[in-house]
């Protein structure tokens, strides 16, 4: 009886197995017979994760006894539950089976899960099977304690023509042309691993920071072995990797772990918020189909979660994959109630918002009133944190510098009273950034990303103040140009734009670095022989201090408006 055979094996005892050639064989031919099977329950795949993140106990729960196996649910426990390796990085979860021991193994690994762990909870996100869920739903012992949730999978057909025709579409090919117009615009199938090892880390910096800005999630930033681990898999062949280049300069870029005749869009995703109003991921998606196509891989999987924004752009086909519970009746008797109320608010509250908070996303509606939450309790008590001063989205006054004809040239600012150490000033460096810290601030690192997500793809050009490895301050010079933000499209001549700065952030008792900062900017733009007849200074109600220097610089201010 194959109730007899299959054990949980737990920690050593399921790692010692790597060694044995046989199981490894067998595990391999398991892979290749199950045809549910997904790249992230292969032994590659498995294996070198539980080697880059040791501090994960595997639980193995199989009916291997020595000389043949049938069945493998390989576990690990995170957060109170027992989900796959790879936890997040492994986007499809499910057992491995032969097609005919299938029914049979699975009823046998869940009942043996519900004897040894009779608390414990089973989450696979996600299943890619529909036929799985028939089989759990059909069976009267693992229906009552099995709840899922069925996700719309949008799929990229890598149709050569259809995409081709896309990349023509008018939009798209002045965008391209645009790009062409910045440098030699090019895309890239990496195929070396040093050409990847090179990029991966720049790769890792826009996707974290987008995600910092938007979920509050800085994956590699957080955890650097996800880089690791991705570099095991593409040494592997496991990882496709392409980007988007325009000179030197990467736009847009995807690393993608590899499945059977498909890339998955699970790995890295990225693209660069100063190019973003040329669409640069859009771009490079279509360009990949065009590659894939080339490669005889017929699919780029886009990801279990619904087909909006620029999926549904680029999704030509479209499946079902499921997220799936498993536990004791209670448990699963409240999940089911708590998904039926989830979609009966989402269907309700579908684009309704309230203060732009979304009211139909409960994860995002949740983070956004925790930080709103978060902010409110800080600012109340801000009379307790004098270290920094609060994120300026709003600017409450303007000061207006105009120089003088007939004094030929522009004074550099510069603070009478510099502190001691200056500071190093960057243009447009993001990891900048990830130096923010969050003891005395009274802003969220989300927020403070947000802001700075918005201002960046807005056209303003970003400059940030660091010293003793701590981000200090970051000022912003906006364009007249600018499509949003602080100031709308100037309809003034080139030589008669006033050049426009901001202070968004900085900490209390750094001012001097603030001015410097100011001064840099502005000898930067005389560096570039940009013509501008003066510049306006945007300041906030809270930048009293900032305010009081500026009026005590007497050498700095030529003429005043």
């Amino acid at each position: 009886m194959l109730e007899n055979k299959i054990a949980v094996l737990r920690g050593n005892r399921a790692t010692s197995l790597f060694d044995n050639p046989q199981f490894s064989e067998s595990w391999d031919k398991l892979f290749e017979s199950c045809p549910w099977a997904t790249v992230f329950q292969s032994r590659d795949f498995v294996t070198s994760w539980l080697y880059h993140f040791q501090n994960y106990t595997p639980y193995f729960i199989t009916d291997w006894d020595g000389a043949s196996l049938t069945g493998l649910l390989p576990l690990v426990e995170f957060k109170g539950e027992f989900t796959a390796p790879g936890i997040d990085l492994a986007e499809y979860q499910v057992w491995l089976a032969f097609p005919e021991d299938n029914e049979k193994f699975i009823k046998a690994a869940l009942s043996l899960f519900n004897k040894t762990f009779p608390k414990g909870i089973l989450y696979l996100k996600y299943i890619p099977d529909t036929k799985q869920i028939e089989l759990v739903g059909k069976d009267s012992y693992l229906a009552p304690r099995s709840v899922w949730k069925a996700y719309q999978r949008p799929m990229m057909e890598a149709d050569k023509d259809w995409l081709q025709q896309e990349l023509k579409k008018k939009n798209r090919k002045e965008k391209i042309n645009r790009l062409k117009r910045l440098g030699e615009f090019e895309f890239v199938h990496l195929t070396d691993f040093d050409d990847f090892n090179s990029a991966i880390e720049g790769m890792a910096l826009q996707s974290d920071f987008r995600k910092a800005a938007l979920y509050n999630n800085s994956s590699f930033h957080d955890e650097p072995k996800r880089k690791e681990f991705l570099l095991s898999l593409f040494r592997m062949g496991l990882l496709h990797v392409s980007i988007l280049r325009v000179g030197e300069f990467t736009i847009a870029a995807n690393a993608g772990i590899m499945s059977k005749g498909m890339v998955h869009l699970q790995g890295i995703n990225s693209h660069s918020p100063f190019h973003s109003k040329h669409s640069p991921g859009i771009l490079h998606f279509l360009m990949l189909g065009v590659e894939l196509a080339d490669s005889n891989i017929p699919f780029f999987d886009l990801t279990p979660g619904g087909a909006e924004g620029y999926k549904s752009l680029l999704a030509n086909r479209h499946d079902l994959a499921y997220e799936f519970w498993y536990g004791p009746r209670f448990y699963i008797l409240v999940k089911k109630n708590k998904l039926k109320i989830k979609a009966f608010l989402k269907s309700k509250l579908q684009g309704k918002k309230i203060l732009e908070m979304d009211l139909s996303d409960p994860n995002v509606l949740i983070q956004q009133l925790k930080n709103n939450i978060s902010f409110w309790v800080r600012t109340c008590l801000k009379f307790l944190k004098k270290d920094r001063i609060n994120l300026v989205k709003n600017q409450t006054k303007q000061l207006y510098f105009s120089w003088k004809k007939e004094s030929g040239s522009i004074e550099v600012i510069q603070d009478s009273k510099p502190d001691f150490n200056t500071g190093e000033i960057s243009k447009n460096k993001i990891s900048d950034l990830f130096l923010w810290e969050n003891n005395g601030s009274i802003i969220s690192r989300m927020e403070l990303f947000q802001d700075c997500l918005a201002r960046i793809e807005n056209g303003q050009e970003m400059f940030t103040i660091v010293s003793d490895n701590v981000l200090n301050g970051i000022c912003w010079c906006i364009p007249a140009t600018s499509i949003k933000g602080n100031v709308a499209k100037s309809q003034e001549q080139p030589d008669q734009m006033p050049l426009r700065l901001s202070c968004s952030y900085y900490v209390i008792g750094k001012e001097s670095l603030v001015i410097n900062c100011v001064g840099k900017i502005i000898a930067n733009t005389k560096s570039q022989q940009v013509p501008f007849s003066g510049f306006t200074l945007e300041l906030a109600k809270d930048q009293k201090e900032l305010v009081q220097r500026i009026f005590s610089l007497s050498t700095w201010i030529l003429d005043k408006n």
